[in-house]
């Protein structure tokens, strides 16, 4: 029975403490509709858990999100987002003509990207997986990754230190194929891998081996990490 389920998700899940709602309450609760709320699920951005064909999202993720006060609105197409990105950072993205670049600079005039996070989930599809831990090290010198996370904030300047948190990466579509065969990567309710899976035409933007600042900052906002997303809030505001 549902029911049934639901006690078998806490009992698995008892030691951390968590807690799920269903993907209705979570829409109320952060005022959008249950077709975005799954975006979110689909993005990452959300965590949940499937059950009996439907899925319950954590309540923390949820509150985090309520709380900040962030805004509700549609996403930004993928290059539309990355140009926002690289734009903030100081960066010009290639490709990009003269007038769609006013107009970003017109957004990033009137807003902070810490109040366009959520819009910006976009920029990547989440895949939260598991490795060997001792290929951890061999999945980051792979060729077409590109570090983000808590595991590289330092190297990106945010000032965190966190190495043993989750390998993070950039990979293209390829790329996260050739690793999930390679490593034997399996989806994960407790990730050592989490692979954010850029849409085409973005990934040669990001030409250096650690994702630019502001990227690893929107990707340290979704931790549940209070020192992580402190840090994030910050680079992001200003």
């Amino acid at each position: 029975t549902p029911d049934f389920h639901i006690y078998r998700v806490r009992t698995m899940v008892e030691e951390i403490d968590v807690d799920w709602m269903s993907t209705a309450d979570a829409a109320a609760a952060l005022g959008l509709t249950a077709d975005r709320v799954r975006q979110l699920i689909s993005s990452g951005a959300l965590d949940s858990h499937r059950v009996g064909g439907r899925y319950l999202v954590r309540r923390d993720d949820v509150d985090a999100r309520r709380g900040d006060g962030a805004p509700a609105g549609r996403p930004y197409a993928p290059r539309r987002a990355w140009a926002l990105i690289l734009l903030a950072g100081g960066d010009t993205p290639s490709g990009v003509d003269a007038v769609t670049l006013s107009k970003l600079r017109a957004v990033l005039r009137a807003r902070d990207l810490w109040s366009m996070r959520l819009r910006l989930g976009s920029r990547a599809e989440r895949r939260d997986l598991r490795a060997h831990s001792s290929d951890l090290a061999r999945i980051e010198a792979e060729d077409g990754v590109v570090l983000t996370g808590a595991r590289h904030a330092r190297e990106a300047g945010l000032g965190l230190v966190a190495p043993d948190a989750p390998v993070e990466a950039y990979v293209d579509e390829a790329t996260a194929d050739r690793l999930a065969t390679r490593y034997a990567l399996r989806p994960s309710e407790r990730p050592n891998v989490r692979l954010r899976v850029l849409p085409p035409g973005v990934a040669g933007w990001l030409e250096s081996r650690v994702a630019p600042r502001l990227a690893v900052a929107l990707d340290l906002a979704e931790d549940r990490d209070a020192r992580a997303r402190a840090a994030a809030r910050e680079a992001l505001e200003r």
